[in-house]
């Protein structure tokens, strides 16, 4: 299948990255010899699931899988509907995208996740908050509290394309608010909201009501690589997904 990866994102001056990006995409970041958006490339490079990339932004990568670098627009949904856009003509009747910034990414767990995925409109994944501090307690994040425990999100989806153009509407103001647990939940519905309060939200119902509410078939598989979630949003997870790669490059 091919991939969309997302590359617009540009720290602002009151972003802890800010200092390191002067005002370019995060992506263009170096962490041990690399830049962090060719970490990603080169981990869809290495997945023998993966045909063809398309990056969506400002950066600079090589890949023999790269076939078109677009542009990057206002928003998460914009750069998404331009990967796909830059598709079109693909045989493929599903598709991958994840983000430029989980420079801990390998072929193999690209290849785990497409393999673990059934057919649905799609596929997210989960990570949970133990298997993320056994390998990289390091590492700061935030995590959606559930009765069957905490995860935090995979930055990277199996996806029909033919479904985007009748997902828009509801999708841009959840990627808006995808930063904010609370604000999400308002917008996927009370019930969800209510139970999250309560603590009394399972996976399983929260899968529902984010199908519910974007009127599709969504699959959410507990994925058990933690690094498919390690993104680079600020100064003290870069520093984290630093150290690691700096010990895994040979001397």
């Amino acid at each position: 299948m091919d991939c969309v990866v997302l590359a617009g994102g540009v720290p602002t001056p009151g972003d802890t990255l800010y200092p390191y990006t002067m005002g370019l995409p995060k992506a263009r970041v170096e962490v041990a010899g690399r830049t962090v958006g060719q970490w990603v490339i080169d981990a869809l490079t290495d997945a023998g699931s993966i045909d063809r990339i398309v990056v969506v932004g400002d950066i600079e990568v090589s890949s023999p899988k790269l076939v078109a670098v677009v542009s990057a627009g206002r928003s998460l949904v914009d750069n998404f509907v331009a990967g796909v856009e830059a598709l079109q003509g693909s045989p493929g009747s599903v598709a991958a995208a994840c983000t430029s910034d989980i420079p801990l990414l390998t072929g193999t767990m690209v290849d785990w996740f497409v393999a673990s995925s059934r057919g649905s409109d799609a596929t997210a994944g989960v990570i949970r908050r133990e298997a993320v501090n056994d390998h990289y307690p390091e590492y700061p994040n935030s995590y959606w509290r559930l009765t069957d425990g905490e995860f935090t999100a995979a930055d990277f989806i199996v996806f029909a394309p033919s479904k985007v153009p009748g997902l828009l509407p509801r999708l841009r103001p959840l990627a808006d608010a995808r930063k904010n647990v609370i604000r999400t939940a308002r917008l996927i519905g009370p019930g969800l909201l209510i139970r999250l309060l309560l603590r009394r939200l399972s996976l399983a119902q929260a899968t529902r009501y984010i199908s519910n509410a974007l009127g599709i078939d969504l699959e959410i598989i507990d994925v058990p690589h933690p690094e498919m979630g390690l993104d680079v949003d600020e100064a003290a997870q870069l520093t984290a997904v630093r150290n690691v790669l700096e010990r895994l490059e040979p001397e």
